[in-house]
C-alpha cells in the first residue's frame, strides 16, 4: 500500500507540467488515469488514503506558489506559512478523497474496473466533487483539469460545451483508456475493447473536424486602440502611504505618454491603492486630460461608500473598475464602473468570520474587508464599444462570466494584480484561465496587470501580444471585436447538463437489463 501511495503523489505532482508554463497537456491525462488506476479495486479506506495523496501531490505542486502570498506579504515566519499553506492543500486534497470513496462506495453497482465504474460513474463523482471545491466557502476553482488541454485537440470543445464539458470528456477518455487496457487481458468480448478504444480515439480527435469553425465573425469595420499600463509596482511596498504618490506618478506618467485621439488606457487592478473618494482631485485630472485628448481611461481604485455613522464605521468597500474621459465630467459616484462581485477568501473577506477572523488578522492582508458587487451589472462602455469585466480571480469562473456577457458585447476585459505570487507559476496558470474564457465566449480578451502578464488574446484563446513580467511598459495594440455567439455563450452549460443527464440515464437502462 505504501508503493501506491507514492505513486499516486506522485501521479498528482505530475499533472502540474500539463498546465502554463510547461504546457505538457498529455501528463493530465497520465495524472488522472493514474488515480482511477489505482483506486479502482480497492477498499473505501485505501481508496480515500489514495484519493487525498493524489490531491496533496495535485495541490502541493499546482499551488505551491501561495507559500509567496502568505510569507513574503503576509509577513509571516516561514513555518506558519508553511503550516498555513499545508491546511489549505489538505482541504483541497479532501474532494479528491470525497471522489475516491463515492466511487468505491457505489462497488456493487458499478463494479472494480467495469465500464459502469471507469467511463459513467467516474466522470459523475469527479464532477460532483469539482463542483464543490468550487462551491463552498465561495470556492477556489483553480487548475481544473481541463485547462490544460489549451493546447490538444480538446481545446476546440471550450466554445462548444465550456470548460465543465471539459473536465467531463477528460475524465471520460481516461476510463475508456483504462477499460480498454484492462478488457484486453480479460475475457471481456474483443467487440467491445475496441469500442472503448473506437470512442476515445471519436471523442478525441473529433475536434478536428470543427477546429477551423469561426463561432464568431471578426468585425473589420471597427477598431480599439489599447494602451495596457503595465506600472510593475512591487507588492511588499504597494500599499504604504509613502509609496502612493510615486504609483500615481508612474501610472499618470505612461498614460499621458500614450494619450491620443480613441484612445482606450487600461489600467491595473486596484492600480490606484487608496479610497476614490480620498483622490477626488487626482481622477478630475485624469478625466480632463482624457477628454482633452477624446480618450478613455479605465482605472482600477478602491470604493469606499460612507455607513450609516460617517466615513470610518458601517461602511462599504469595493473592488472598482471605473471609467474616465467621458463626455460628462467625472463626478462620484459614476455610473459607468465595475464592482467585483466574486471576492477573495481572506484576501478580500472572512468567510465564516466569527470563527476565522483570527487567521484573517494574523495574515494582515491590506483591504480585506470587501463587499461583493452584484453578480449581473451592466456592460462597461468604453469609446463606443462594449466590455465584459472582470477583477482578477473572477476571470476563472466561466458560470459568473456568462452570467455577466451580453450577445452585444464587444471584447472581455480582466484587470489583476498578481504581485502577490512573485516569480512563480501562478501568473502563467492565470493567464492560461483567461484564454479558456476567451474560448469560451468568441471575444477577445483585453488583460492588464500590475507585474504582469499583460496581454491581448484573440477570440480563439491564442496570446497575440504581451508584455514580460516585472517590467514596467505599456502594450500598444489595435484590435477589432467580434460579433456572433458561440454555442456555449448561447446555451451555457446546458449542452453539459444533457451530456451528465444521458450518461445517468445509461446507469439506469443498464441496471434494468
Amino acid at each position: 500500500m505504501f508503493k501506491h501511495i507514492l505513486l499516486s503523489l506522485f501521479f498528482g505532482g505530475v499533472a502540474v507540467f500539463s498546465y502554463a508554463p510547461f504546457h505538457i497537456w498529455p501528463l493530465a491525462f497520465v495524472s488522472f488515469t493514474g488515480l482511477l488506476w489505482l483506486i479502482a479495486d480497492k477498499s473505501k479506506k485505501q481508496a480515500m488514503l489514495l484519493g487525498l495523496s493524489w490531491g496533496v501531490g495535485y495541490f502541493s505542486a499546482g499551488i505551491h506558489w501561495v507559500y509567496i502570498s502568505i510569507k513574503q506579504y503576509g509577513e509571516l515566519p516561514p513555518f506558519v506559512a508553511v503550516i498555513i499553506l499545508g491546511l489549505l492543500i489538505l482541504y483541497l486534497s479532501l474532494y479528491p478523497m470525497l471522489f475516491a470513496f463515492l466511487l468505491r462506495m457505489v462497488n456493487r453497482f458499478a463494479p472494480q474496473f467495469s465500464f459502469k465504474q471507469l467511463v459513467l460513474v467516474a466522470p459523475i463523482f469527479w464532477q460532483i466533487t469539482e463542483f464543490l471545491r468550487g462551491y463552498i466557502l465561495t470556492g477556489f476553482a483553480w487548475l481544473q483539469l481541463g485547462y490544460s488541454q489549451i493546447d490538444s485537440p480538446l481545446h476546440a470543445y471550450f466554445p462548444v460545451i465550456g470548460i465543465d464539458g471539459v473536465n467531463l470528456l477528460l475524465v471520460l477518455l481516461c476510463g475508456l483508456l483504462i477499460y480498454g487496457i484492462k478488457a484486453t487481458s480479460t475475457k471481456v468480448p474483443k467487440m467491445y475493447t475496441f469500442g472503448a478504444f473506437f470512442a476515445l480515439l471519436a471523442i478525441f480527435f473529433a475536434p478536428i473536424s470543427f477546429n477551423d469553425i469561426d463561432w464568431t465573425t471578426v468585425d473589420n469595420t471597427r477598431s480599439a486602440n489599447f494602451a495596457l499600463i503595465q506600472g510593475n509596482i512591487s507588492q511588499s511596498v504597494r500599499w504604504t502611504r509613502e509609496q502612493l504618490n510615486n504609483t500615481l506618478q508612474t501610472y499618470a506618467k505612461l498614460t499621458k505618454d500614450n494619450l491620443e485621439e480613441n484612445k482606450i488606457i487600461i489600467w491595473s487592478e486596484a492600480s490606484i491603492t487608496d479610497y476614490e473618494i480620498n483622490q477626488q482631485s487626482f481622477l478630475q485630472y485624469l478625466d480632463n486630460e482624457a477628454r482633452s485628448h477624446n480618450a478613455e481611461i479605465a482605472v482600477g481604485i478602491i470604493d469606499y461608500r460612507f455607513g450609516e455613522n460617517g466615513y470610518q464605521s458601517n461602511g462599504d468597500i469595493y473592488n472598482t473598475l471605473l471609467i474616465l474621459g467621458e463626455k460628462e465630467p467625472y463626478q462620484y459616484p459614476t455610473v459607468n464602473r465595475y464592482q467585483k462581485h466574486h471576492l477573495v477568501p481572506f484576501g478580500e473577506f472572512t468567510p465564516l468570520e466569527s470563527v476565522l477572523e483570527p487567521i484573517a488578522e494574523l495574515l494582515n492582508v491590506p483591504m480585506s474587508s470587501m463587499k461583493s458587487g452584484e453578480a449581473k451589472q451592466p456592460q462597461l462602455e468604453i469609446k463606443g464599444f462594449k466590455f465584459t469585466p472582470a477583477i482578477c480571480y473572477e476571470i476563472i469562473l466561466s458560470d459568473l462570466m456568462r452570467q455577466k456577457f451580453t450577445p452585444d458585447s464587444d471584447f472581455l476585459l480582466t484587470v489583476s494584480n498578481d504581485a502577490w505570487f512573485g516569480n512563480s507559476i501562478g501568473p502563467k496558470q492565470h493567464l492560461q484561465m483567461a484564454q479558456a474564457r476567451a474560448l469560451e465566449f468568441g471575444r477577445p480578451l483585453i488583460r492588464s496587470t500590475n507585474t504582469g502578464i499583460t496581454a491581448i488574446i484573440d477570440q480563439h484563446g491564442n496570446i497575440v501580444k504581451q508584455l514580460p513580467q516585472f517590467e514596467t511598459g505599456v502594450l500598444l495594440a489595435s484590435v477589432s471585436p467580434t460579433t456572433g455567439l458561440t454555442p456555449y455563450a448561447t446555451w451555457g452549460n446546458v449542452p453539459y447538463f444533457i451530456i451528465m443527464a444521458l450518461m445517468f440515464i445509461s446507469l439506469l437502462i443498464k441496471r434494468r437489463s
